[in-house]
């Protein structure tokens, strides 16, 4: 159904991080989710995508916003995404003309990150985000489009 986001992450990977600052694992859930919006609205201009982003406001879950920026093309300087508050999950729903794609990190891969993550040293960081990078998108994410 969607083309695979590993490879576009990985072209798109050093651009996020020098946008957001840093690498870690939930910038590349971002960039991928981007990504895989990207895929399933290809054929559409960047400029007619939109998103909102449910997602904790705080590091390290809004960190994923900053990657979806980056690989969608919706940005918050163009108003094409918002954010939205939400606590227990990290999820993005695109837009484009009448067709919507709800695209959500599954909540056992969340769980996992942030317990992971708050074991983690600087390293563990860079590995938990390459790890992140190399798994197919049908164990990280729950895709579903709108009819």
């Amino acid at each position: 159904m969607v083309e695979d986001s590993r490879q576009q992450a990985r072209a798109l990977l050093a651009k996020a991080v020098e946008f957001h600052g840093h690498l870690g694992p939930f910038l590349v859930l971002g960039i991928r989710m981007g990504a895989i919006a990207q895929s399933i609205f290809k054929g559409r201009s960047r400029n007619d995508l939109t998103a909102i982003m449910f997602v904790d406001p705080n590091p390290p879950a809004s960190c994923a916003v900053d990657g979806v920026q980056v690989s969608s093309g919706c940005t918050l300087g163009k108003g094409t995404i918002r954010v939205s508050q939400s606590s227990d999950r990290v999820a993005g729903e695109f837009c484009a003309g009448d067709r919507v794609c709800t695209i959500g990190v599954k909540t056992e891969v969340l769980n996992e990150l942030l317990d992971s993550l708050n074991k983690a040293s600087e390293q563990g960081v860079l590995e938990l985000a390459e790890r992140v990078l190399a798994r197919p998108d049908e164990e990280l994410f729950e895709i579903k489009l709108a009819a």
